[in-house]
């Protein structure tokens, strides 16, 4: 039974929406110069702020939070930023190429994450979680959900159709997709809506494990420094969208390996026949069902299929495609021991098309590409239910949020 409470979010005006909010998968420093020299709205001035002078007191991450702070309080004075007067909880849509994902914007109690309230299926690390704390810790704004899933409920799915069917308080289209944010605030329905959460029996982590991880971390470094701690301050909560099961939409984390261990690709081949059936294929190997992979190695496709007798049936994590292709090609054959700290293995997620990653073989930056079919929910579900740790780059979820939508301040 997740805590889950309304929060007074801060989001940009409808006239400046599509402005504000960027998406910020594969956004390298010098794009996000780019978009904060061509767009003054763009919330990535809270990100990547200009430095008006290098000269004065402070490092540059101390100068770069200063300016942060300072801009973020000018969208707020200039009216691009809107404080909302009371407390809501938010209906979040995002539609892209046709799919339709909606779910419930609130922020949750970082004891949830600590108690395991919410399932976690992840590895953190700690360098990652130190930066993010930074960032909270400095500024304050808390704006990128992490995505919690559950299996559907019909009384809050009727509560998200009764939202839905209203005007949207931001609408807005952006890069292909279409985004809508509605706001629950009378208290008949936010009574609704919290009594329905209270009952919920299991939550899930689908993405965002390491700014959990910060925003909890943080919670109990404030919790500790004040004396008059009541349990319900803002750094106490996190932003989080809650998406029912069905809404998601996972696609797969395929592998591209350098160094083919000094065998030939007839050593490869003979040593996958004992666990695996082998087809070569005259076109691209795109997966259709679990316990099959695609192979692309020295100009050519093959099919790969695990023999039943290597498919733990009774062990959530070790039945995982992931942990097929690690724990029978790329320990034993291709001594990938450590795929979190190997150099020789990388991993391209999402929908990217296959043939880039054979460009990347065919260009000689790689030696062999595999292609894994996408991990269920249900997969993912039961390995979180056992308290067990996906492999690395298991899960590429949807929606990946665009982030400035909607901001809850812990400061």
């Amino acid at each position: 039974m997740p805590k889950i409470k309304p929060f007074r979010g801060i989001h940009p005006s409808q006239a400046n929406a599509g402005q504000v909010v960027i998406n910020l998968e594969n956004l390298s420093i010098s794009d996000a110069k780019v978009i904060r020299q061509g767009n003054p709205y763009s919330f990535v001035n809270m990100l990547v702020p200009k430095l008006d002078n290098l000269f004065l007191m402070g490092s540059k991450n101390e100068l770069a939070f200063k300016k942060i702070n300072e801009n973020f309080e000018d969208f707020l004075e200039k009216g691009i930023y809107v404080r909302d007067a009371k407390p809501a909880i938010y209906v979040y849509q995002v539609v892209r190429s046709g799919l339709v994902q909606t779910g419930i914007w609130t922020i949750t109690s970082i004891d949830d994450y600590l108690n395991n309230v919410v399932k976690k299926h992840e590895l953190t690390s700690a360098d990652r979680e130190q930066s993010l704390i930074d960032y909270l810790q400095q500024t304050g704004i808390d704006a990128n959900p992490v995505l919690i899933t559950y299996p559907a409920v019909e009384q809050i799915e009727s509560i998200i159709r009764e939202t839905t069917i209203k005007q949207a308080e931001i609408h807005f289209s952006k890069e292909e997709s279409e985004h809508r944010l509605w706001k629950i605030d009378d208290e008949v329905t936010l009574n609704n809506l919290l009594n329905e959460f209270s009952k919920l029996s299991a939550t899930y982590i689908a993405d965002g494990h390491h700014r959990a991880a910060a925003a909890s971390l943080l919670g109990i470094q404030r919790r500790k420094l004040n004396l008059k701690h009541k349990g319900n301050e803002e750094y106490n909560f996190f932003t989080s969208v809650y998406m029912s099961t069905d809404q998601l939409r996972i696609y797969g984390f395929n592998r591209l390996v350098k160094d083919l261990n000094g065998l030939s690709t007839n050593d490869i081949l003979k040593s996958l026949e004992k666990n695996f059936l082998i087809k070569e294929s005259g076109k691209p190997v795109n997966p259709e069902d679990i316990h099959e992979f695609g192979m692309y190695l020295e100009g050519n496709w093959y099919q790969i299929r695990a023999k039943s007798e290597i498919i733990q049936t009774n062990n959530p994590l070790a039945k995982l495609d992931v942990s097929i292709l690690q724990d029978y090609i790329l320990s034993p054959v291709l001594n990938i021991s450590d795929p979190r700290t190997d150099l020789r293995i990388s991993y391209r997620g999402g929908k990217l098309p296959l043939t880039d990653l054979v460009n990347e073989v065919d260009t000689g930056k790689f030696d062999v590409a595999f292609i894994l079919y996408p991990t269920g929910i249900e997969q993912l579900l039961e390995v979180a239910d056992e308290g067990e740790v996906m492999p690395p780059k298991s899960t590429w979820f949807e929606p990946k949020f665009d982030v400035g939508l909607l901001i809850h301040q812990i400061n």
